[in-house]
């Protein structure tokens, strides 16, 4: 999924807290809402968590 961004939107990992941009983005949608991560491991530790 392509995401366009704003450089000033500020988004970081749900999970880990690292800044995010067009690159390195990596969008999950877990209880009908997007949720955005660093990587699938970090989108993987989140889901998890909230079991």
């Amino acid at each position: 999924m392509r995401i366009n961004l704003k450089k000033d939107e500020g988004l970081r990992c749900e999970n880990c807290g690292m800044k995010l941009n067009e690159n390195n983005i990596y969008v999950r949608i877990i209880n009908d809402k997007e949720h955005y991560f660093c990587c699938s491991h970090c989108a993987d530790k989140f889901e998890n968590s909230l079991k």
